[in-house]
């Protein structure tokens, strides 16, 4: 875990508009905005860090990751999940 450095965690679920099985490759669409820290897939779930003075309607709201995907629930955890883990590298 990062140590000294505060974080906010948006839990997305999402499917892609296409193939069901591309949904991972909304990564590489998440890291394009800015504020977002980085992105980890945890069960059915991509959790996307994002640094605390950004607001999550940017990363809801963004037209490249709406284009592919249907953001089907979303949320603002405060706890990261169990498996999660931060760490520099």
């Amino acid at each position: 875990m990062l140590i000294g450095l505060s974080f906010k965690l948006l839990k997305l679920k999402v499917r892609s508009k296409g193939c069901a099985s591309c949904t991972l490759t909304a990564v590489r669409h998440l890291l394009k905005i800015p504020g977002v820290k980085g992105v980890r897939a945890v069960g059915d779930c991509l959790i996307v860090v994002m640094y605390p003075s950004v607001d999550h309607n940017r990363v809801l709201n963004n037209e490249e990751l709406n284009l592919y995907y249907r953001i089907v629930h979303w949320e603002v955890v405060e706890e990261p999940p169990h498996s999660f883990k931060l760490s520099n590298g």
